[in-house]
């Protein structure tokens, strides 16, 4: 039986290095390096969800059980955001926060998918709180959007454009939808993005580790410790 494995096949059928993908474009510096948090939010919490699903009629103690796994990993993820914001903060790596809200009072600007989902949040909604662990502070960029990409309906792109942003490392909830999303907006805009895998997760385990399959094979999902690392070492111009 072969050792060769079907990722290994498509790396070399492509021209991917076991190290990843071959870096173009301006050297990582702090001018040019930002932390793009995605929906962290009350809405992504487990609690929140166990609060709606109780209110719908479902039974308590089998709502929590079936929670309790997205639970323990959401929390552990969440952890690791707030090290990668404060360590952001501390070597000069400007962060974005981007959550779901509407712009309206009312919501109606919500989009057609989120219509579909029932999501509707107005800008002061409990769902649409930033946690306080990752909430931004003072002089920090907050974009709300309506849909599922951090791009689509917000001035994202033009915002990083202005500020001469090149590489952009991606945290938060939840993995396989809103997280991705943005990555793969991100690197059709024309960034290096990554994803950093213990900094997010999402319902489904095994959807995560679909993703995490998916782009670490192109060396686009580094672990949070290599990325504060980097963060320290990088150049300020």
């Amino acid at each position: 039986m072969s050792e060769i494995t079907l990722a290994q096949v498509i790396g070399a059928a492509y021209g991917v290095s076991e190290k990843g993908l071959t870096p173009v474009g301006p050297a990582p510096s702090r001018m040019n390096t930002a932390l793009l948090l995605i929906d962290i939010q009350k809405l992504s919490t487990a609690d929140y969800m166990a609060k709606r699903a109780i209110d719908a009629g479902l039974p308590a103690e089998d709502v929590h059980a079936a929670l309790a796994d997205y639970k323990k990993r959401f929390e552990a993820a969440l952890s690791v955001s707030q090290k990668l914001l404060a360590a952001a903060r501390q070597y000069g790596i400007p962060p974005i926060h981007v959550r779901i809200a509407a712009l309206s009072g009312d919501a109606r600007d919500t989009g057609m998918a989120h219509r579909m989902l029932n999501w509707y949040y107005p800008p002061e909604s409990e769902g649409a709180r930033f946690l306080p662990e990752c909430a931004p502070e003072k002089g920090e960029i907050a974009l709300s959007k309506t849909v599922s990409s951090a791009f689509t309906g917000t001035s994202l792109d033009r915002v990083l454009r202005h500020m001469g942003i090149h590489y952009l490392f991606l945290c938060g909830f939840v993995t396989d939808e809103c997280v991705e999303t943005a990555f793969r907006d991100a690197i059709d805009h024309g960034y290096l993005a990554s994803i950093v895998s213990d900094a997010t997760t999402t319902y489904f385990a095994e959807f995560y580790a679909g993703v995490m399959m998916k782009w670490g094979g192109f060396g686009l999902t580094p672990q949070s410790e290599d990325v504060i690392k980097m963060f320290a070492s990088l150049p300020e111009n």
